[in-house]
């Protein structure tokens, strides 16, 4: 939790509010009935745990606000990064575990400490829950609360189907039904026109550019993190083989893997990567492009995935004598430590904003001096022409 708390660059995670939690959450927090905010949607789906977490933050002074956003944020994050090591632990040994707990508690390709984006580790947290063997209130209400606070949280329902088809327990039909509340929730609004969200500027419908896009820029971001393949790059030639070394890593620890049959760790890394392909295909389908705040659902499912091959490939060498690949494991954990410390602290519009703590000041002395005034609007990024702005009540802050 302290780590990810590092991770926002200045002003810090404790003095700066991120767009959506400023402008959505928060306004509505503070100038909306708790019950009507926390079902309000927002470009058109819902984020009712996000929404409950900003109605608690509401009743705390609003100078308090962004620092209270960054260690909810955090914290829970922390929390879900422990459920999916539990979850990892069932199927794996301890090592590999705590190296799939690790990478969750401190996820590339987004920005933290923002409960805006919360979303996107829950889900994968979900998805852990759905493959654990125990049925129990973690691992049957995390998954449903992670569709009833986004979309995305949708993608877990064709991942429990499956599950429920190859089992067919009575624990899957539990997972399943628990999906159910929430799925209903973002998708019948939008079936009925209560809610509206398009796709986005230039959505990509050929299904063919979608998994070469996702093979070019996802499957590469997941395994090398977004930092050295960001764009601008003025080594095109190194870009590329960049890229190429994204691709093979995954072919070397599967074919690792295959070599010394270890299909337990081969079928659940296939399960992850089947996901991870599945919400890149969504996600990349819809936008037209790549965009490394929706990196999370894909580099999460993938990483775990090379975890459990290089896993399984030492496990099953160890027992067979093979000594190729025995060390396959500690060469992949060097190199999601390498990565992992590469995109610590990732850069993000928020950074150089305005310091939350001085904002809210500046708004209470113009609440003092204007008696009549009932609400003052804030900036809350870098620059006022992004928009980011948050509306304050003067009641909250006289």
């Amino acid at each position: 939790m302290l780590v990810g708390l590092a991770r926002t660059r200045d002003p810090g995670a404790l003095d700066a509010i991120w767009a959506e939690d400023g402008q959505n959450f928060l306004t509505d927090a503070l100038n909306r009935p708790w019950y009507e905010a926390i079902f309000t949607p927002f470009n058109g789906y819902f984020h009712v745990v996000a929404r409950v977490c900003w109605a608690v933050i509401a009743l705390f002074p609003v100078s308090w606000a962004a620092a209270l956003n960054a260690i909810t944020d955090a914290g829970i994050t922390s929390l879900l990064a422990l459920a999916v090591y539990g979850a990892a632990r069932e199927r794996l040994e301890r090592f590999p575990a705590v190296v799939i707990g690790v990478t969750a508690a401190l996820p590339m390709g987004f920005v933290p400490n923002a409960l805006a984006q919360l979303q996107f580790p829950l889900v994968y947290a979900a998805l852990w829950m759905l493959l654990s063997r125990r049925v129990n209130l973690v691992t049957v209400g995390l998954p449903a609360l992670a569709v009833l606070n986004s979309m995305l949280g949708v993608l877990l329902v064709p991942a429990a189907l499956a599950g429920l088809i190859r089992y067919k327990s009575r624990g899957w039909i539990l997972k399943l039904l628990g999906l159910v509340p929430g799925a209903l929730l973002q998708l019948v609004p939008l079936a009925t026109g209560a809610t509206q969200r398009g796709l986005g500027e230039r959505p990509e419908h050929d299904p063919v550019a979608v998994a070469a896009m996702y093979l070019r820029w996802g499957v590469p971001r997941s395994l090398l993190g977004p930092a050295w393949l960001a764009e601008p790059y003025d080594d095109a030639w190194g870009h590329r083989a960049l890229v190429a070394a994204g691709l093979l890593i995954p072919v070397a620890l599967l074919a690792a893997a295959v070599r010394v049959r270890a299909w337990a760790e081969i079928r659940l890394a296939a399960a992850l990567a089947g996901f991870a392909a599945l919400a890149g295909a969504v996600q990349l389908g819809a936008h037209g492009f790549g965009e490394d705040r929706y990196l999370v659902l894909i580099s999460l499912p993938n990483l775990a995935a090379g975890v459990c091959l290089a896993a399984g490939a030492q496990r099953a060498a160890r027992e067979a004598g093979c000594q190729l690949v025995r060390t396959s494991l500690v060469v992949f954990t060097t190199l999601v430590a390498v990565v992992l410390a590469a995109n610590l602290r990732p850069a993000s519009p928020r950074d150089g904003g305005p310091r939350w703590r001085a904002t809210v000041a500046q708004a209470r002395a113009e609440c003092l001096v204007r008696p009549g005034l009932t609400r003052v609007t804030v900036h809350t990024a870098q620059w006022p022409v992004l928009g980011w702005e948050a509306v304050l009540p003067c009641s909250r802050l006289r």
